[in-house]
């Protein structure tokens, strides 16, 4: 049978915490044997660190409090167990004590204090961890759905000024597949004026945030005409700052597709979203929730038929978060702004936790909404900014 990595670090952390443990009780009882048939001027008191300082290494803050108490009590005791020399004034073995009992104390704090911190980094790292496969995840889907759909997609990173492209905007251009694009990316393909109209619509929505979507004619590389659907959408980090735009690119020429067929492709992109490892959803103009893929459910333990009920999802959040949440969801429906909040969800387990929503409006060529596109990614605790 073979064993995992992971496996073997435990195993090998497991042995280690019982080693300090045993290292640790042994030196605690041999310090208070010493300190009990020594004269009191002598400052075995002080020893009580070392074996802190053991305890530590189990990494175990339970352990660690406890050790940390009995040093206290047994570092009193020996102040009344063990005898004073003759001669030797008992203010100074007073301050002594006083002195290894303060410095036990401060060591005990600084102790525990390290732990905490050094635990929830590990925590938020681990969670991190876990966002960050979710992610690759949901990356490695929507390259299938692209494909699956025909649908080119690209992301603009406002940091860097770099585009990302998928591989399915070259055969809608007309190139051959894994040639670079132009310097100029897609936009030597769209005549004018519709050049001039996507440069302005793209710019907008990288300056002020406000997404779009244009049919346009586009001229491939041999010369072939297209009709494509373009669109840009802003994207913003889990602080609800705008970091970039991901759009699309769709070729609209001849686009037939029997009932059957439409159906059939209907039926496969429910079954990606429902795949998805995070939660997906969408909304009707007016803001009321149309759509939410089976992962809201399988992380609520809420059945899905009792969730698309009007207003039952706003049930699953935190009571001190849900009129938050109505306030900045009818603010954005109102103003056509895009929406971006962070609120606790309830786990099946009934534990509530933190995360990332957010959603973006579809527009008509006239720019009138006519749907919202929204996820919710759960977040460490860290990264809360509310």
């Amino acid at each position: 049978m073979k064993i995992s990595v992971n496996q073997r670090d435990q195993t090998g952390t497991r042995r280690n915490t019982s080693k300090y443990r045993q290292i640790s009780v042994a030196a605690f009882l041999l310090i208070f044997a010493a300190d009990i048939v020594t004269p009191l001027g002598i400052a075995h008191g002080i020893l009580y660190l070392l074996v802190i300082a053991l305890a530590n290494q189990t990494q175990d803050r339970g352990w660690v409090l406890n050790i940390g108490l009995w040093s206290l009590l047994l570092c009193s005791a020996g102040l009344v167990l063990a005898d004073l020399p003759e001669g030797f004034p008992l203010v100074a073995v007073l301050v002594n004590r006083l002195l290894s009992l303060l410095a036990i104390s401060v060591t005990l704090t600084i102790s525990l204090r390290w732990l905490a911190t050094r635990q929830a980094q590990d925590d938020t790292r681990r969670q991190l961890e876990s966002c960050q496969r979710r992610l690759q995840q949901a990356q490695a889907t929507l390259d299938m759905l692209s494909h699956q759909a025909g649908i080119g997609y690209w992301c603009y990173d406002k940091a860097s000024q770099t585009f990302h492209r998928s591989e399915l905007i070259n055969p809608i251009v007309g190139l051959s597949a894994g040639e670079p694009p132009p310097a100029d990316g897609a936009l030597s393909f769209f005549p004018e004026p519709g050049r001039t109209q996507v440069v302005a619509a793209f710019d907008e929505c990288v300056e002020r945030g406000k997404p779009y979507t244009q049919q346009l004619p586009l001229i491939t590389r041999s010369g072939q005409q297209r009709l494509v659907q373009t669109s840009g959408r802003p994207l913003f980090d889990h602080h609800g700052i705008q970091i970039g735009v991901v759009g699309t690119l769709e070729d609209l020429t001849g686009t037939t597709h029997s009932n059957n067929r439409f159906a059939d492709n209907a039926r496969a992109l429910q079954a990606q979203l429902d795949a998805l490892p995070v939660t997906v959803w969408s909304a009707l103009s007016d803001g009321s929730i149309d759509y939410f893929n089976q992962a809201l459910s399988d992380y609520s333990g809420v059945p899905r038929e009792t969730l698309s009920a009007p207003g039952e999802w706003l049930m699953l959040l935190h009571p001190d978060d849900q009129e938050r949440c109505v306030q900045t969801w009818t603010q954005c429906i109102q103003t056509g702004r895009p929406y971006s909040i962070q609120f606790r969800i309830r786990r099946y387990d009934g534990q509530y936790r933190w995360h990332q929503v957010q959603a973006t409006p579809a527009r008509d060529i006239n720019g009138n909404i006519i749907k919202w596109y929204g996820s919710a990614v759960e977040i460490p605790e860290s990264a809360v900014t509310v």
